[in-house]
C-alpha cells in the first residue's frame, strides 16, 4: 500500500467551536445522474500526494460559492457560504477495474491515534488496513463510479471538513465530460469576513480546487431582514434655523450607540465629532453642508453600520457651502494659476473670461475652461496674464466665484477688443472678434459699423507688428491664438470725424427741416413706429444655412443677419460661431442648432448661390466609393445637407423651412427641384414678404407699415453688399466646386 499518495481522513465527529454560529444540520445534494450522501460533516482531511487514477473516477472540475443564510428557526438564523461543485469523469471509460492496484480512499483512525495526533498534523505510515466501511467504497466491476469528495473550509481561527459520497452509474459515464453538480448547505462564516473553501478527492487524482469568499455586511438585504445583528439604530434628521437636531433610536439587541459626524471628501474621510450613549444630538446650522454625513453603529464586537448623508441634495445647503468657498489668482513666473478653497468637493468648472468693464459682463472663453480639482493649484498653461482677464467658477451653469487680476499686478493697459486669429486652408489669416462666448468676424458683420474692412486690415497689421498684446498661445487649444488690442487711435480719429459729420448732418437736417417740412414729419413718425415689427419678430428664432462663396458673399450673409437681429429676432448663423464650430465640429454644431430652433417654433432659412447649387448638385449625384471634394472646415452648408434632406424627403418641411435667393445673384429657378417645396424668396425685391413669413401670423395695419419701411432700410444695405459680391466675383473668385 503507498501510504505517500493518501489522503489523512480521521472520521470522527468533532465538537463545534466555542462561538460558532447556531445552524440546522448540514444537508448535500446532487443533480444529473449523481446520487450522493453526506458521510461526516466534521472530519479531519489532509490533500496529501496525487496518485494515478486506476480507471475511470469521478472528479470535481469547477467551484463556485454564494453567500447564504442557515436558519434553525424562522426567527434565528445564521450567516454561512454555500458550496457548488461541478463533477466530471477523468479517465477513460474502456479501463476496468479488476487487475489493477487498488488505492485506498481513506484511512480510518483508531480514537487513541486520533488523540495523538494534532488537527492540523498529517499522519504518515503504511496507513491501516482495509475496514468495512472503506470496502463498501470499492467500486465493483459493472458497478456505478464511487468517489469520496471532501470539503475543507478555514476562517481563522476555525477549520472545518466534511465528507461527501458520490456514486455515479456506468452507463452514464462521459469520460471528460461534466456529469452533474453537487450542493453542500453550508459553512459557517462571519459578515464581513473572508472564508478559504478547497475540494478534492480521496484519494487525490488531481489539483486541489481552491477558492476566497468574502461575505458581505449589513448592507446585505438578506441579512437586513432575517438577522438581528443587522437591525441598526434609525435616523431621524429635522432642520432649524440655527440648529439641525440628529435623532436615533436604539434596538433591543444594543441599547448602546455610536454617531459619527464627518465630511465626505474625495480626497478622503474626515471626522468631525463622536458621540455615544445619547440618543440625539445639535448641530449648529453652520455646518449644515452637502458632504455632511453621519455613521451610527451599536456598541457591539464588529457591529454593522449605517451611513446618511442628509444634505447631498439640499439647495439651501450648497448655498450655504459657496457663500464659505474662497478663490484666488496668483501669478508667479509669468504663469497665471488658480486655488479654490471650499468645505466640501464640488462638481465645478474654471472658466477664463474677458471683461472689457469693471462693472461690465466677462465674456467667457470656454475653449480654455478646465475642470475644477480640489484641492490644489490650477495653471493656465496657455494663458497669458492681462488686467482684463478673470476666471470664473461655475457650476449647475451659473457663476459662483469670480476674481480679476488687478491693473497694477500686470504691467499692460487695459484693451478695448479681444480678437481671435483663424486662418481658412490656405493659412490665410482673419480675425473675429470675442463677444458672449462666441467669434464674430469683423470682415463679414456689418454690426460693427462703417469701415469695418479698413478696420479689420488695420487691426491685422498690429497682430504682425506687435502692437496687440497676446491673451493665450495656440498649442493645446482648439482655437487659433488670442490678442488683445487697443482701439483708443481709432476711435480718436472717429470721433473728429463723427464731430465733422455731426455737424454737416445737423446742417442737412435744418435744409430738410425748411425744405421738406411734411417728408420730416413723416420720418418722425417711422421712427416712433420704429419697434412695431420688432414686437412681432421678438422671441423668434431663425437659422441661417449658406454656403461661403468668398468673402464678399459672407459679408451680404452677415449683413441680412444682422438685419434680421435689429429686428430683435434671433438669428444662429456659423459666422458668429467660429470657434464652437472648430471645438465640436460644424455636424454637431448645426444639429444642435437646428433642433432648438424647431423645437422652440423658428425657421430655417436656407441661402442659396451657386456655389450652395453646386454642392447640392454634386451631394445629390453623390455615389458611394466617391471623393466628395474638401470642405471649408468653417462651413456647416454641406453637414446640413445630411441633417435637412430627410426632412424634404419626408414632407414635413411646411412651415418650418424658407429659401431665399439674391436676386442679381441667382435665379429662383436654379434651386434644385428637390427644395421647391417650399416657399422661395427673391431678395431684396421680395423681403417685405420674406419678413412676414418668418413673423408667421398676421400682421396689424401699423406693423404691416413698419415693415415696409424697415424693407427699405435693409434693401438698400443689401444692395451695397450685392454690387460687392458682383465686383469680386468680376475679379475671378468662382463659387467652391467649380
Amino acid at each position: 500500500m503507498q501510504a505517500a499518495g493518501l489522503a489523512l481522513l480521521l472520521l470522527l465527529p468533532l465538537p463545534p467551536p466555542r462561538g460558532a454560529l447556531r445552524a440546522p444540520p448540514d444537508s448535500v445534494s446532487c443533480s444529473g445522474g449523481l446520487s450522493c450522501r453526506l458521510l461526516e460533516a466534521d472530519v479531519l482531511c489532509s490533500p496529501g500526494a496525487v496518485v494515478s487514477a486506476p480507471g475511470p473516477v469521478v472528479v470535481p472540475t469547477r467551484m463556485r460559492l454564494e453567500a447564504a443564510l442557515s436558519c434553525a428557526e424562522a426567527s434565528e438564523c445564521s450567516p454561512c457560504v454555500q458550496v457548488e461543485l461541478q463533477l466530471a469523469v477523468l479517465g477513460e471509460s474502456g479501463w476496468g477495474w479488476s487487475g489493477s492496484p487498488r488505492a485506498q480512499p481513506y484511512q480510518v483512525l483508531p480514537p487513541c491515534l486520533a488523540g495523538s495526533q494534532g488537527p492540523q498534523e498529517e499522519v504518515a505510515g503504511e496507513g491501516m488496513p482495509d475496514g468495512p466501511l472503506t470496502d463498501a467504497l470499492q467500486p465493483q466491476d459493472g458497478g456505478p463510479l464511487l468517489s469520496l469528495v471532501l470539503l475543507s473550509a478555514r476562517t481563522y481561527p476555525f477549520s472545518r471538513c466534511v465528507a461527501v459520497e458520490v456514486r455515479l452509474a456506468r452507463a452514464l459515464t462521459q469520460p471528460n465530460s461534466t456529469v452533474g453538480s453537487i450542493w453542500f448547505q453550508c459553512f459557517a462564516a462571519a459578515l464581513r469576513g473572508e472564508l478559504h473553501v478547497s475540494s478534492y478527492t480521496s484519494p487525490r487524482y488531481q489539483a486541489v480546487l481552491s477558492q476566497v469568499h468574502r461575505m458581505p455586511d449589513c448592507s446585505w438585504p438578506a441579512a437586513q431582514a432575517a438577522l438581528r445583528l443587522c437591525r441598526v439604530p434609525r435616523l431621524q434628521v429635522s432642520v432649524g434655523l440655527e440648529h439641525v437636531e440628529v435623532q436615533w433610536e436604539t434596538t433591543p439587541e444594543a441599547q448602546n450607540v455610536t454617531v459619527w459626524f464627518y465630511w465626505n471628501q474625495t480626497h478622503g474621510l474626515k471626522g468631525l465629532r463622536r458621540e455615544r450613549g445619547a440618543q440625539n444630538y445639535s448641530l449648529p446650522a453652520t455646518q449644515r453642508l452637502p458632504c455632511l454625513c453621519l455613521q451610527v453603529w451599536p456598541d457591539i464586537p464588529d457591529p454593522p453600520r449605517t451611513s446618511l448623508c442628509p444634505f447631498l441634495q439640499d439647495p439651501a445647503a450648497w448655498a450655504r457651502l459657496w457663500a464659505q468657498a474662497q478663490m484666488k489668482l496668483r501669478l508667479a513666473g509669468g504663469t497665471l494659476s488658480c486655488s479654490v478653497s471650499a468645505p466640501c468637493a464640488v462638481p465645478a468648472e474654471l472658466m477664463p473670461c474677458w471683461r472689457l468693464k469693471r462693472a461690465g459682463p466677462c465674456h467667457a472663453l470656454p475653449h480654455l475652461r478646465q475642470r475644477l480639482t480640489l484641492p490644489g493649484r490650477q495653471e493656465f498653461q496657455t494663458l497669458l496674464p492681462h488686467p482684463n482677464l478673470c476666471v470664473q467658477v461655475r457650476s449647475d451653469g451659473q457663476v459662483r466665484l469670480m476674481q480679476c487680476l488687478q491693473e497694477g499686478v500686470v504691467r499692460s493697459r487695459p484693451a478695448d477688443l479681444l480678437l481671435m486669429e483663424t486662418r481658412d486652408p490656405q493659412g490665410t489669416m482673419s480675425l473675429c472678434a470675442m463677444e458672449q462666448g462666441a467669434c464674430v468676424p469683423l470682415a463679414s458683420s456689418t454690426c460693427m459699423g462703417v469701415g469695418v474692412g479698413a478696420l479689420e486690415r488695420q487691426l491685422q497689421q498690429d497682430v504682425q507688428s506687435g502692437q496687440c498684446l497676446r491673451v493665450w498661445r495656440a498649442e493645446g487649444s482648439a482655437a487659433g491664438a488670442g490678442w488683445a488690442c487697443s482701439l483708443e487711435k481709432y476711435l480718436r480719429v472717429r470721433w473728429v470725424l463723427l464731430w465733422m459729420g455731426g455737424l454737416l448732418g445737423t446742417a442737412c437736417v435744418l435744409l430738410l427741416f425748411l425744405r421738406r417740412k411734411e417728408e420730416l414729419k413723416g420720418w418722425l413718425k417711422m421712427l416712433k413706429e420704429d419697434y412695431s415689427l420688432g414686437g412681432a419678430l421678438r422671441g423668434q428664432r431663425a437659422l441661417v444655412i449658406y454656403a461661403p462663396d468668398h468673402a464678399g458673399f459672407e459679408r451680404l450673409v452677415g449683413t441680412l443677419a444682422c438685419a434680421l437681429r435689429r429686428l430683435q429676432l434671433e438669428v444662429s448663423v456659423d459666422l458668429w460661431s467660429r470657434a464652437e464650430l472648430q471645438a465640436v465640429g460644424p455636424m454637431q454644431w448645426l444639429h444642435a442648432q437646428r433642433l432648438r430652433v424647431l423645437q422652440e417654433g423658428g425657421t430655417v432659412v436656407l441661402l442659396f448661390s451657386r456655389g450652395a447649387v453646386a454642392r447640392c448638385t454634386q451631394w445629390l449625384l453623390w455615389k458611394p466609393g466617391e471623393l466628395l471634394p474638401p470642405e471649408d472646415p468653417y462651413s456647416t452648408f454641406s453637414a446640413s445637407l445630411n441633417c435637412i434632406l430627410p426632412d424634404f424627403l419626408a414632407g414635413t418641411v411646411a412651415g418650418r423651412y424658407l429659401a431665399a435667393c439674391f436676386e442679381d445673384l441667382l435665379q429662383p429657378a436654379d434651386v434644385p427641384e428637390l427644395f421647391r417645396s417650399v416657399p422661395i424668396f427673391t431678395l431684396p425685391s421680395q423681403l417685405p414678404t420674406f419678413l412676414q413669413a418668418l413673423v408667421g401670423t398676421a400682421l396689424t395695419g401699423e406693423q404691416k407699415r413698419s415693415l415696409k419701411q424697415h424693407s427699405l432700410w435693409i434693401s438698400a444695405s443689401l444692395q451695397r453688399a450685392i454690387r460687392e459680391c458682383q465686383r469680386q466675383e468680376a475679379l475671378g473668385q468662382p463659387p467652391p466646386g467649380h
